[in-house]
């Protein structure tokens, strides 16, 4: 469709919110409107039904009614309003009251924007031609959320729905939604029997099951033993801290809300569980004094962190309140941090390239320059960490854009935002070249000419917390795990009882050679056995019957429901342990 691109694709979105409020106004007359924003792929937008109750059997109707409104839309008319014309217009609504009232007291202007017989208050944003424009939308589902994210304010409804410019994009885009809700990280989760959460330890705190701690920890022993060969030197830290190591690092009591209220103990001395490593790690560094020939240092850990986000955002894996994080701070000289950080970035990519991850780039976050008040360090630490870390990603082929206003408080930063094999996309890394931690927190080294220097520090965490990581990953795979990931790498089947001795002595001989195996020793049909394990989604089945037995053989099975010739089980062996060795994909 002419006119429709990247650059005004929210135009789109905020356009057919209008749309949706139009048409739930006309069925609903007493419903409320509050405000309808452009999202992320799509849109949404938030009504107090009063006592009425709608449900997602409803947004075919709303549909409808959008379709049949949108015939009238010719475009978008604006007009300012003073503050009582405003407050007039929307007497009834307590909501659009509420934002009239706050934006007249910002300084800022009212407009109304109308298109056929419906008219909202709005900033303005919207296509030229409706009409011609709107026609490839779909609602989407229904949630509750309350009036402007607050828990102590009314619970609305919010309906959500998306737009495209053509109906291709549509179509593709609900067929990636269908796809990604058969690869929902909390359903596969659940079948699979990887983690869960328990309300009497709280929301937010995940419990890894057998299985699921199985991935956690092959992840974590192989970035472990990847970093050593890197040169890294591992570390750990306690869960908790005094207070004042924070308000040294300045995230006290900037970074507050965002932290477990404080444990306050007999004697008057506040402790927080940790909401991150890093003031730990600095600590270790000052701990001996330094010298510019032990530096790069380079300390990692997997460390346990606690943030307190809001309920609302809890998100399975993805979104916690407790996480383990692949950490790592290094301390280097300026000369060095270039170099070090370009290696931080080409260990991301080997750990990506092992595991299928082949879409990924960067956004460099930076300061917003009409708000500085808002970060510490002054104007030439800021320009000099930006410039290092702006020559650092020159320095790899990984395409980056820019976010103004993002960075952390005290300095620039670059996030690996990762794509999944269906296109989601997870931001999961965050780095930083850091010039202001080690002057607040007094860190040294001594130069070669005697003198006194503070280090930089690069803040590194490649796979990022492995609530999230693991997330991405049974999203990625669709619980089909590469094999030296999965929780059962084999499961050996025996076709009738009488095969259960020599299932018994396979699965004995594999487990010698460190494989993770089971036997299915249930009274059921063979087929219900296959069934069962690929639901489980087990590498490698291998069926064994009389003529197995006799032959000494194994019949190999893959989890695809491919068959393979039998086989002799010691060339079984030597060919699962090279897919776990080499860390070879099933994608």
């Amino acid at each position: 469709m002419p006119g429709i691109n990247e650059k005004n694709i929210d135009n789109l979105r905020h356009s057919c919110a209008h749309l949706l409020a139009a048409a739930v106004i006309d069925l609903w007359p007493k419903a409320k409107r509050t405000i309808g924003p452009a999202i992320e792929n799509g849109f949404y937008y938030d009504f107090d039904f009063g006592t009425d109750k709608i449900s997602e059997e409803d947004l075919p109707k709303i549909e409808k009614e959008m379709a049949d409104i949108l015939t009238t839309w010719k475009g978008f008319d604006g007009r300012e309003v003073s503050i009582s014309e405003a407050k007039e217009l929307y007497k009834d609504n307590p909501y659009k009251l509420e934002l009239i009232e706050e934006f007249s007291k910002e300084g800022q202007k009212l407009t109304v924007y109308k298109s056929g017989e419906y008219e909202d208050l709005c900033r303005g944003g919207h296509i030229d031609n409706p009409i011609g424009e709107l026609k490839h939308f779909k609602l989407l589902s229904i949630a509750g959320a309350y009036w402007r994210g607050d828990s102590k304010n009314v619970m609305l409804t919010r309906i959500y729905g998306t737009v495209f410019p053509t109906q291709k994009e549509l179509d593709e885009y609900l067929e990636m939604q269908k796809e990604a809700k058969k690869r929902d990280h909390r359903k596969i989760g659940k079948d699979l029997e990887l983690f869960t959460v328990s309300e009497q330890i709280g929301p937010g705190l995940i419990l890894w099951l057998p299985s699921g701690n199985i991935i956690k920890e092959e992840l974590e022993n192989w970035a472990k033993q990847t970093e050593k060969e890197w040169g890294y030197l591992r570390v750990t830290t306690p869960h908790i801290t005094k207070a004042g190591l924070y308000y040294t690092s300045g995230h006290l009591p900037y970074y507050k809300d965002d932290m477990y209220p404080p444990m306050k103990l007999d004697d008057g001395e506040e402790y927080y569980l940790k909401p991150m490593n890093c003031p730990h790690h600095h600590m270790i560094y000052a701990s001996q004094p330094r010298s510019y020939k032990d530096l790069p240092l380079r300390l990692a850990e997997y460390g346990t962190c606690y943030r307190y986000e809001a309920s609302g955002e809890l998100f399975g894996l993805m979104r916690v309140r407790g996480f383990t994080q692949n950490d790592s701070h290094i301390y280097c000289t300026e000369e060095q941090a270039v170099e070090e950080f370009v290696d931080v970035m080409k260990l991301h990519e080997y750990f990506y390239k092992t595991l299928g991850i082949t879409h990924y780039h960067l956004i460099l976050s930076l300061r917003d320059p009409k708000n500085k008040e808002k970060y510490h360090g002054d104007e030439a630490m800021w320009k000099k960490a930006e410039e290092l870390l702006r020559e650092a990603a020159g320095k790899v082929d990984i395409p980056m854009v820019e976010d103004v206003g993002s960075a952390a408080f005290y300095g620039p930063k670059i996030d690996f935002v990762i794509h999944s094999s269906i296109g989601r996309e997870f931001g999961i890394s965050t780095n930083q070249i850091d010039l202001f931690m080690g002057e607040r927190f007094r860190l040294k080294y001594t130069d070669n000419d005697g003198k006194e220097k503070t280090p930089v520090i690069i803040h590194r965490a490649p796979l990022g917390s492995h609530e999230r990581f693991i997330g991405f990953l049974i999203e990625h795979y669709a619980g089909n795990f590469p094999v030296w990931l999965s929780p059962v790498q084999v499961k050996v089947l025996p076709i009738t009882e009488r095969n259960l001795a020599y299932a018994k002595a396979v699965a004995e001989k594999l487990g010698e050679e460190g494989l993770r195996v089971e036997v299915d020793e249930r009274n059921e049909t063979l087929q219900a056995k296959i069934r069962d394990s690929q639901l489980k989604k087990v590498s490698y089945m291998l069926i064994v019957g009389d003529k197995e037995a006799k032959t000494k053989t194994v019949s190999e099975r893959g989890r695809s429901g491919k068959d393979y010739r039998p086989v002799e089980l010691e060339k079984f062996i030597s060919g699962i342990k090279k897919e776990i060795d080499e860390k070879i994909l099933d994608l």
